[in-house]
């Protein structure tokens, strides 16, 4: 087993392998020590024939290792059901990244279908003991410090003691990857009113409220999300995946528009080339999904990162390096001690029924 370990499910990227391996060079010279890197792909003679090119001089540079696996189901088209293709097609690429993964003991990065992700992770590795929905944590830019949705989409139907387990389980990333000691927690609400939101909403605002060992807000409305004022927001998967999206075509769309009013007038866009280039630059960094690389599946008995699908090369380097920050920190170890801590803390778990 290698603690240093990278499984990189690269048979799904759009991008391409020459653009994912130039991806695992970049991130190869920068965490700059060597790294067992698996690489999961459909056609492994093309595949050493890019890696030849594009990511073996890296990966002699820093001592690194490399090997290939070869996954013999392609995947279809179109998923409809995550779990029946994930049993239906066994030589997946994504489930074959898992089981090498499983075997080795080492950090899971797959820019797929993140539903099928989901049915990988919780076949294959297991939800850790304690745990009954895994989130999913993802970045979001504000004009603040960078927050962190839990769930960004992995549990669309949850109940508030999910919210509550989503809250110990982000405190744990977010201390132990990004260095924030007793990170503010703040729960997504139509107001700042103990009285406003949904039964689901009220019950796990009493919950996370009643739990001294977490470091709870209140409530966060729509408005205020982008102020940065907490380090974690909780939310369902539902509204998690709808508002992040939501952000990301606003984003976009806000670039976009700028750049079009700007062309209107030939002086204003000969202004702006010369004056206002490196603020359209440094406003896409700050917007822009590939400075992380990925979102983490947290909850698993393992480390798993999940990409975009267009994720380039700049993108994946980062997933890399988040997800090997995951291992050093033996993050879904330091999850595991959390709820069974609070567990046996639980009222509930003192005697009687």
């Amino acid at each position: 087993m290698s603690e240093s370990a990278v499984v990189f499910e690269a048979a799904t990227a759009e991008q391409g392998l020459a653009e994912m391996f130039r991806g695992a060079a970049l991130a190869l010279r920068q965490i700059n020590r060597p790294l067992d890197l698996h690489l999961v792909v459909y056609d492994e003679e093309e595949a050493k024939a890019l890696a030849a090119r594009e990511l073996m001089p890296a990966v002699d540079s820093v001592g690194a290792a490399i090997k290939f696996h070869t996954a013999t189901d392609k995947l279809p088209e179109r998923v409809e059901s995550p779990i029946r293709v994930h049993k239906s097609y066994p030589g997946n690429p994504i489930r074959t990244a898992f089981l090498v993964a499983k075997d080795i003991g080492g950090v899971v990065i797959s820019p797929g279908n993140t539903g099928l992700v989901l049915a990988g992770a919780l076949y294959e590795f297991g939800r850790l003991p304690g745990i009954e929905r895994p989130p999913i944590a993802t970045p979001w830019p504000t004009l603040g410090k960078t927050l962190f949705v839990l769930d960004a989409g992995a549990n669309v139907d949850i109940r508030p003691q999910h919210l509550l387990q989503f809250a110990h389980i982000g405190k744990i990333y977010v201390e132990r990857i990004f260095d924030r000691p007793n990170p503010l927690i703040g729960l997504l609400s139509n107001g700042s009113e103990e009285y406003k939101g949904n039964s689901l909403v009220r019950e796990s605002h009493r919950l996370l409220s009643e739990d001294s060992s977490i470091n709870f807000a209140g409530y966060v409305e729509g408005q205020t999300v982008f102020e940065g004022n907490v380090d974690i927001l909780l939310m369902d998967g539902f509204i998690g995946n709808i508002l992040l999206k939501f952000a990301e075509g606003l984003a976009a769309a806000t670039n976009k528009v700028l750049r079009e009013e700007i062309r209107r007038n030939p002086l204003g866009a000969l202004m702006a080339r010369a004056f206002l280039q490196p603020s359209f630059r440094r406003f896409k960094q700050r917007f822009d999904y590939a400075e992380w690389g990925g979102a983490p599946l947290l909850g698993v008995k393992g480390n798993v990162v999940i990409s975009h699908g267009r994720s380039d090369a700049n993108a994946l380097k980062n997933a890399i390096r988040w997800a090997v920050r995951m291992v050093d920190e033996d993050i879904a170890a330091r999850i595991e001690r959390e709820i069974g801590e609070g567990d046996a803390q639980s009222p509930n778990d003192a005697g009687g029924s």
